[in-house]
């Protein structure tokens, strides 16, 4: 991390300049103004460039400046607002080192502008404000690739301070989550899953509950010679989410000795997390947990909110309870030994949120290529950074629904977006569907619903669907899969209302409601609709 380069980028006006010579200052780095650079280079002030030379020549000398700076270590770097944007550029800079991206109202930065010289060929002519407006929006979901600091309340001083606390504390990010009663912090981060221990604040008696795929892979760092905690494993898999793994959970904590004092570490996927979540709410009447999750799908949307369970033959998630954990680690290298399909899995959540509350994390989605093999993220230091503001971004999605409804007697509810059909595609399969496969697929259903019901427009699902089929998922349920069957799996949904279905449905993307009134021939309909 000493030699890293740190990358500063943003809009004009958010201070990337100023902020980025008193951080190098504050570190013992050299600083280096991509357009300062670019400008002392050719001679001629970067207004004057655009002016005389046109703005794609002036796009051309930053790519050269960007390849070459890639090439050195140890500096402090503010970028030109645009050049971050090209893919190539993000690329090369950011291969070595982090990237952080200012931001300010349009407000603020007109100001700043407006104390300078002024000369800003982007907004040349009328309404400087509305152009800022309008290059913010438009850029605003690439910019959302960068890990962000807002600079609006803060003096360039505290920003630097900030970055410099960010770097030093080996760029994690810590959301908290409050809930009546407390709060907890889910951490997000490099190499977590090694400071398991320390992190989860863990100083008495604790167990490790794991299964047999990612027991072997990570237990053994979590281990230490201060922290030589038990390790008790479940089989792997949705079909051991069962009340006889819990039951032989309890008798194996006995057995350990775990008092009511003690701490279960749940290190694995959904499934581990939610049944070690339901042992730990109910043994000796309840006992502190820590999530440690190791998928996709657990980062975004399982460790988050309190929900654990077990399911019966007649459904998912049948018996449960809300225990909210102690903390949550989702250490990003983990999921560099995730299984592909798993993965790719876990994108359904990702788009799930996206399209309940984040168009900018939709947006994402889009834009960037998702569906790769997850090995890659062992040496590709661009594709985690990545991958650790996508988490991030959606795991505050589902921070901010459960936080105003922590018991699911209201807003909580649109967090089942696609999860009513999806999870009657898990049950009737025999659960041979994974759950973000199924998720998909109902998220595909319930776009057709909301179309039928004309709730949103007619192109919207033929969008969706052609998102999750770039993520690499399935939208179309198997032929094998009876529609009246699945009609009737629906009959045992939890998440039932006064004996009636209740579906969220889209009115656009970031925009969804709940409707309890509809009728059994629009659902099959919608069945229909994705069925292969």
């Amino acid at each position: 991390m000493v030699d890293d380069n740190i990358i500063l980028t943003g809009f004009m006006g958010t201070g990337k300049s100023t902020v980025g010579r008193l951080l190098a200052g504050r570190l013992g780095r050299e600083f280096v103004d991509t357009d300062e650079l670019i400008a002392a280079r050719d001679g001629r002030a970067i207004a004057d460039i655009f002016n005389e030379a046109g703005e794609t020549h002036f796009r051309d000398l930053e790519a050269q400046v960007a390849a070459e700076l890639a090439g050195r270590r140890g500096l402090v770097i503010a970028t030109g607002g645009r050049l971050m944007l090209d893919p190539a550029n993000a690329a090369a800079l950011g291969a070595g080192g982090p990237v952080f991206c200012l931001s300010a109202e349009p407000a603020d930065i007109l100001a700043r502008i407006a104390a300078d010289d002024g000369r800003r060929p982007l907004l040349a002519g009328d309404d400087p404000e509305r152009r800022v407006k309008s290059l913010l929006e438009r850029r605003a979901a690439a910019y959302a690739r960068f890990r962000a600091v807002d600079t609006g309340d803060r003096t360039p001083d505290d920003v630097a301070e900030a970055i410099a606390a960010w770097v030093a504390a080996g760029l994690r990010e810590t959301i908290p989550v409050r809930y009546p009663g407390g709060s907890y912090d889910v951490i997000v981060g490099d190499g977590l899953l090694a400071e398991a221990a320390t992190l989860a604040g863990i100083r008495g008696a604790a167990t490790i509950v794991t299964d047999s795929h990612v027991g072997p892979l990570y237990a053994p760092s979590i281990q230490k010679p201060a922290f030589q905690l038990p390790i008790l494993t479940m089989a792997a898999g949705e079909p051991h989410k069962t009340l006889d793994t819990v039951r032989d959970l309890y008798g194996e904590l006995l057995a350990a000795g775990l008092g009511r004092d003690g701490t279960i570490l749940a290190l694995g996927g959904g499934v581990v997390g939610d049944v070690a979540g339901f042992v730990a709410a109910t043994y000796l009447r309840g006992i502190d947990f820590v999530l440690c999750p190791t998928s996709l799908l657990a980062m975004v949307d399982s460790s988050i909110g309190g929900k654990t369970g077990v399911d019966l033959p007649q459904g998912k998630n049948l018996v449960g309870a809300f225990k909210q954990p102690r903390r949550v680690l989702a250490d990003i290298g983990a999921l560099a030994t995730l299984p592909a399909a798993e993965f790719t899995a876990g994108l359904a959540e990702v788009a799930k949120h996206g399209l309940i509350a984040d168009p900018i994390l939709w947006q994402r989605l889009t834009m960037e290529e998702w569906h790769f093999d997850p090995r890659r993220l062992a040496t590709d230091r661009l594709l985690r950074a990545d991958l650790h503001t996508l988490v991030t971004r959606a795991v505050g999605v589902k921070r901010d629904v459960v936080e105003e409804d922590p018991y699911e007697a209201g807003r909580r509810a649109l967090l089942n977006l696609g999860h009513t059909f999806g999870h009657a595609v898990e049950q009737v399969s025999g659960y041979a569907v994974r759950h973000g496969e199924a998720v998909a697929m109902g998220l595909a259903a319930a776009a057709h619903l909301s179309a039928a019901r004309e709730a949103c427009p007619p192109s919207l699902p033929g969008l969706v669907e052609m998102v999750l089929t770039r993520l690499g998922l399935p939208i179309h349920i198997p032929p094998s899969l009876d529609s009246a069957a699945l009609y009737a799996a629906m009959g045992s949904d939890k998440k039932k209302k006064a004996g009636r279905l209740r579906f969220v449905l889209l009115r656009d993307i970031g925009d969804v409601f709940i409707d309890d009134d509809v009728p059994p021939a629009a659902v099959l309909a919608a069945l229909e609709a994705v069925r292969a």
